[in-house]
């Protein structure tokens, strides 16, 4: 019998090699559990887009439009054909499926289909900026912004304020001379809106780039003064309340320096660390946190049936129109070295070559359709190509038939 011995509190057998200390080390995800990962995450995603159509359709209906869809581009994205047959194909560098010839909406705020890619594609640009800022000798800065608000405010006049208080910020000649004296060059400029307790809360994160060996505590005080003196002129801080100014003065500006990259400046309830470049390019799919929900998760409580949710989620869907959720300094994606590209073209484009699957006929892309399985013909793709998008075609027909079968025997029966 071999003989055991303690050690450190752990029994080892004499002669193993384990040592005093033993460690736990938590295998790194094989490539199919990252796979699994990826499709979960996809499918709440296309969850989440049904229940944008199904919000946005009854909008309209209520607006007397003839096809619901119509009152808004995230309604039929990803479900409108814009060609007979809708094409899959696979990426030959990433394995990943997806979908050609369908309406694209490309609305960061409202799709979350569409934000995920935008958004990421934002964040490269935005981490460019960050290596581009450090080889011509500034520095990034990160500057949040806030203000008070109220559950009774309204999202889309607190927009246009929180507007109003940004351009004040920057004009005259005091922005002049502190430009001067922290050698700033321009910013990235990034808006987040999140609805809680306290009602709608906008606030914008912002990549400033200064000077090499401007002192952040400083510039903190600096800004507090004037976002403070712009707020007041735009309606949405009252001086003569002592204690709204006070908490003003303590959470209304948050100044970082020296930025990158790697930096963790917020842990959202996944736990999962984001970037300054994530911070600032993908504010709006954070899934939400105590202090308040993004509007993807105000969608997720719509789409389990909570009304409240859905007519929040519409009201800020309306107020969000025509604004822009990342904003650079003209001129200053020149001096990086980026090309100026819209969201919808983000959406659209394909930084790969991808091999075509194949192409469902609009029978078959309706068959998807009514049974929900969009992310289940992408993951059928990735899974085994398109002999198993058509083995689970024919899983849906058969649903589908058997549903209508147990429908008219319903309609059959006698009434009693």
């Amino acid at each position: 019998m071999q003989s055991t011995k303690q050690t450190n509190g752990i029994a080892a057998r004499t002669g193993s090699p384990l040592g005093i200390y033993a460690k736990s080390i938590t295998p790194p995800p094989s490539a199919g559990e990252v796979r699994a990962k990826l499709q979960g995450i996809r499918a709440e995603r296309y969850v989440l887009l049904s229940a944008a159509r199904r919000v946005f359709s009854a909008a309209g209906r209520r607006s007397g439009l003839q096809y619901g869809h119509d009152y808004h581009r995230t309604a039929k994205c990803k479900f409108i054909r814009v060609a007979h047959q809708v094409g899959v194909h696979q990426s030959k560098a990433h394995g990943s499926a997806f979908f050609s010839k369908l309406f694209t909406c490309g609305n960061v705020w409202t799709c979350p289909v569409c934000a995920a890619k935008v958004q990421e594609r934002r964040r490269v640009e935005i981490a460019k900026a960050i290596d581009w800022a450090y080889a011509s000798g500034l520095q990034p800065v990160m500057v949040t912004l806030t203000f008070p608000h109220r559950t009774w405010d309204k999202v889309g006049r607190l927009l246009d304020q929180q507007a109003t208080a940004l351009q004040r910020l920057r004009a005259g000649k005091p922005w002049e001379r502190f430009k001067e004296r922290y050698g700033y060059q321009g910013l990235i400029r990034s808006l987040e809106i999140t609805h809680g307790a306290n009602g709608w809360h906008p606030h914008t994160h912002e990549l400033w780039f200064v000077h090499k060996d401007a002192d952040a505590d400083q510039m903190h005080l600096d800004i507090l003064k004037r976002w403070e003196s712009a707020c007041s002129r735009a309606g949405l801080l009252d001086l003569a309340d002592p204690r709204q100014l006070a908490a003003f003065r303590l959470h209304a500006v948050d100044v970082k320096g020296n930025c990158s990259a790697s930096d963790y400046l917020a842990k959202q309830d996944d736990a999962k660390n984001w970037g300054v470049d994530r911070e600032i390019a993908k504010a709006s799919t954070k899934a939400g946190r105590a202090k308040g929900l993004h509007a993807f998760g105000l969608l997720a409580k719509a789409a389990d049936g909570d009304t409240r949710s859905a007519r929040l989620y519409l009201a800020y869907s309306i107020a969000m129109r025509g604004r822009r959720q990342i904003y650079w300094s003209r001129g200053l994606k020149d001096r990086v070295g980026l090309l100026d590209v819209t969201d919808e073209v983000l959406a659209e484009e394909k930084q790969d070559s991808a091999d075509l699957l194949g192409q469902l006929s609009a029978e078959d892309w309706q068959t998807v359709r009514d049974a929900g399985a969009r992310a289940q013909v992408l993951d059928a793709a990735e899974r085994g190509g398109w002999p198993e998008i058509e083995t689970l075609l024919e899983r849906l027909t058969l649903s589908e038939i058997s549903r209508l079968e147990t429908l008219l025997y319903s309609a059959s029966l006698p009434c009693v």
